[in-house]
């Protein structure tokens, strides 16, 4: 596989910065770094490259905002998971993790409120074993970036700290 990609999908610019330098960081060399900002764009790039973890947001608008001039769409509070899905029946290496900073869900389909536990539970279920967890974005220097870190070494994607 020629240059392995890391896909980030996150509209919202701070916490897309943060990962990203977060990823800058710690990622092997031959990793590219690739970031979209909506359900189309990730589904575009997770269709022409070789994405083999994917970063994803749980509330993402339809499509990006620079791209569509009339808006990118209403974010759906659940949109990550319309990602996950595709990923899971329509990729065949690309691992998964939820990083939000929501606590809370409401789901369109049921209306029940879930927090970050029952949210992961739940896809657990319904994802394969390439869906690694939710994580919770707690700033740009939260302990968020342990776990992250923690999954990029599992993964063995993470420089070597020599």
């Amino acid at each position: 596989m020629n240059n392995p990609v890391i896909l980030v999908v996150e509209d919202d610019e701070p916490k897309q910065n943060s990962i990203v330098g977060m990823l800058r960081e710690n990622l092997q060399e031959n990793f590219k770094i690739e970031v979209t900002e909506s359900l189309s764009g990730a589904i575009e790039l997770l269709t022409g490259s070789d994405v083999v973890f994917a970063i994803i947001d749980m509330s993402l608008p339809t499509y990006d905002f620079v791209k569509d001039k009339r808006g990118g769409g209403t974010p759906q509070g659940y949109g990550g998971a319309d990602i996950l899905r595709f990923i899971d029946t329509e990729t065949e290496i690309t691992k998964t993790i939820v990083l939000t900073q929501y606590e809370e869900f409401v789901l369109s389909t049921d209306g029940q409120r879930r927090d970050t536990r029952s949210l992961e539970a739940m896809l657990r279920v319904e994802l394969d074993d390439r869906f690694l967890g939710v994580v919770h974005y707690d700033g740009q220097q939260g302990a968020w970036r342990k776990k992250l870190l923690q999954v990029l070494i599992e993964l063995g994607i993470e420089k070597d700290k020599k």
